[in-house]
């Protein structure tokens, strides 16, 4: 996570400037081949850095492949664009969780790494051939930018992301629901474990399975509802649907933290895991809209920055510092409990994006 965290700015730097089309093959072929490398290893140490290597390789996965999106597809078809691509996450969670241990077990952890790194060699020749680079901003001429000759220096577009107030308040809202997103995945099996006693194995099944099902369904749905509202109000009102959604998800967070028996408990998180990802794909959707077009691998990337930063460093740790505090047997309700905020602070942040640009507008 600290590699993916240090390369994703320099990485997004490199987006603004060179053909993404290539520098993606290029990082997927990286990627792949240090994940194949991670089944020759003969130290922890070699181990280790491959894993480093793949970390600080896929940070610029994303930022290139929106970057290229927003080129491809027209603003009126862009959050579905992104909400299918956000699906791949879901996808891959799922096929992981089904293939990945029955590969180790049945032929060694190592033969698990040969699995995961081959067909990332054969997408990147994919990429290089199937692939055309498009004309950048060619999809939103009229976005301020975006026939911009010159890409931005890296204070040019920190000082845009600041002065922006739709930026602004998207980017924190983003980090806030990070947040919450981490904080729920990562407390979820020891939840049902300790507070409904739940096997452990069954509890692990039972999250992956949430996270990879209901996860990819709240991602698709976001994309169709992002689109929807922008059909019928303007960009102005895509925020709208993370507003919604967050303060549902706020409610979900509650119910889940609350569940008096395991199988209220498995519902709510697989309610938290649609409601908390619809967000998704409409808010990435206005960023990069109201982003310069040579501006948005920076942009992306420092969004993945503050997510990895900010949601996987604090989420978790707020709802295990409150849960130690509490310190009773069920003291983890309370710490989901947390979270529930967190998403209603989000949910603010989102509507002052979409106040923001209508004040502008």
């Amino acid at each position: 996570g600290l590699s993916y965290a240090i390369a994703a700015v320099p990485i997004g730097y490199l987006i603004d400037r060179v053909n993404r089309k290539k520098l993606l093959a290029c990082l997927v072929a990286i990627w792949s081949g240090f994940t194949l490398s991670c089944g020759i290893a003969q130290s922890y140490w070699q181990l280790l850095l491959a894993r480093i290597a793949v970390g600080a390789s896929e940070a610029g996965g994303a930022p290139a492949s929106l970057s290229i999106i927003s080129d491809v597809f027209p603003e009126s078809r862009r959050s579905r664009a992104i909400s299918i691509f956000w699906l791949s996450t879901a996808v891959g969670t799922a096929i992981s969780f089904g293939l990945g241990g029955f590969i180790a077990d049945s032929y060694g952890w190592r033969a698990t790494f040969f699995v995961a790194g081959l067909p990332g060699l054969l997408m990147a020749c994919v990429l290089l051939v199937a692939v055309t680079e498009p004309r950048r901003g060619s999809m939103d001429e009229k976005t301020a930018g975006s026939v911009a000759v010159a890409s931005p220096s890296l204070i040019e577009t920190f000082e845009f992301a600041f002065h922006c107030k739709p930026v602004l308040h998207t980017l924190i809202a983003m980090g806030l629901k990070s947040m919450v997103l981490s904080g729920a995945m990562v407390w979820a099996a020891a939840y049902l474990i300790r507070v409904h006693g739940m096997p452990m194995t069954q509890a692990g099944v039972v999250v992956g399975l949430c996270i990879a099902l209901f996860g990819g369904v709240g991602s698709l749905l976001g994309g169709f509802a992002g689109d929807w509202i922008f059909a019928r109000s303007g960009r102005k009102a895509q925020p709208l649907v993370p507003v919604a959604t967050s303060l549902l998800t706020a409610l979900v967070v509650v119910f889940f933290a609350t569940a008096p028996g395991v199988y209220m408990a498995v519902l709510g998180f697989a309610l938290f895991e649609v409601l908390s990802r619809i967000h998704t794909a409409p808010a990435y959707a206005f960023l990069i809209s109201n982003s310069p077009a040579r501006s948005r691998g920076v942009i992306v990337s420092g969004l993945q920055l503050l997510t990895n930063l900010v949601g996987y460093g604090c989420g978790p740790l707020l709802v295990g510092v409150i849960s130690d505090f509490v310190g009773t047997a069920e003291s983890l309700r309370y710490g989901l409990l947390s979270l529930a905020l967190i998403s209603v602070l989000a949910a603010a942040h989102f509507y002052l994006s979409s106040r923001q640009l209508e004040s502008a507008g």
